[in-house]
């Protein structure tokens, strides 16, 4: 009985998971509270090229392009800005 607990545990690690499309409601529901990186006054410019926006962005803010590699520390005071391939923004989170 207990030779079939590592099979079972590779078995479990091997399953898919659903995980939600960039750009659907199940990962836009969470509202974003911006005032922590000083990103409230850009919030209106979601859909925007990030041109428009890029020279007045906070000192701690980081473009994000869709194959853009990003060190995954957490930092409340970073302002994220996320693109497409053309530059228009996506969306904008604190971290």
């Amino acid at each position: 009985m207990y030779r079939f607990i590592p099979i079972l545990i590779v078995l479990a690690a091997c399953a898919e998971t659903d995980l939600p499309e960039p750009g659907s409601a199940e990962l836009d529901a969470a509202p974003v509270d911006l005032a922590f990186c000083k990103g409230e006054p850009f919030a209106q410019s979601v859909g925007q090229s990030v041109s428009t926006i890029q020279a007045s962005l906070p000192e701690r803010s980081r473009v994000l392009g869709p194959d853009d590699i990003a060190t995954q520390d957490y930092r409340i005071d970073r302002l994220n800005v996320y693109v497409n391939g053309a530059g228009v923004i996506q969306r904008l989170t604190c971290g």
